[in-house]
Parts: C-alpha cells; structure tokens; sequence
C-alpha cells in the first residue's frame, strides 16, 4: 500500500472563513472598546475605521492568511498613549467575548491570545505604572 499525500491543514484563517469572517468580528470588538467608559477615550482623537482596517489585516496575516499587515511596529503605534495594564487587561478581556460569542474554536482563540500576550510589552506604557 502507498500512502497518499495528505492535504495540507487548513489555516486558522481558512477555518474561520477568511477575511470576510475576521471583519465583523473586529467591527463587534471596537464597538465593545468604545462602548467601555475606561478604554473609549484612547480612540477619541483617532480614526477608528484605519484602526479597524490595520486590525483585519493584522489578524489576518496572524491567523496564516495571505494577506500581509503593513502597519507601524505595535510598539510605535501605541507609543505615548499611556495605555495601562489594567487597561490592556479590559481590551483582551472585550476581544475574548467577542471571539466566544463568535464561536471561534478554542484553538484559534489560544493562538490569538498567545499572540495578544507577546504584544502586551509593546503596548503598555510602564511609566504609568503598566
């Protein structure tokens, strides 16, 4: 018996239906941020539909898609904003409702929160006590 060639693994991407299932899924994640009392001031001087853009690809390129994310270092994009642990800590927590309540499987949630957890250092901002 010869074995066969085995397909290759879907992507996290693929699994999640592509860019056209990652863009509501950011949409109802900045909806919840901006409805947060403590977080909605980071976004008031800025636009938020670039920021939305920035985070499909972002995600995207993370979740093994073909697209590529060609925005500023996370370090510099959140450099001077003050951003807080505590705060951080209410964003992952907004982006872990939004993807249980969007049904992505533990797996992908896992990988995005390993990837959220390695930024975490780029974003806070350790002089306010981050």
């Amino acid at each position: 018996m010869t074995d066969l060639p085995q397909p290759p693994a879907a992507s996290h991407y693929q699994r999640l239906g592509g860019i056209d299932a990652i863009r509501p899924v950011v949409d109802e994640f900045y909806d919840r941020v901006l409805a947060d009392s403590e977080l909605a001031p980071y976004f008031a001087r800025l636009d938020v539909g670039r920021i939305k853009r920035h985070q499909v690809l972002f995600l995207a390129s993370l979740l093994g898609g073909p697209h590529t994310y060609a925005g500023r270092p996370l370090a510099v994009a959140h450099r001077g904003l003050g951003i807080t642990s505590a705060h951080y800590n209410r964003v992952v927590t907004h982006l872990r409702a939004v993807l249980a309540d969007a049904s992505v499987p533990d797996d992908i949630v896992a990988a995005i929160a390993d990837a959220v957890a390695a930024a975490k250092a780029d974003i806070v901002d350790v002089a306010t006590g981050g």
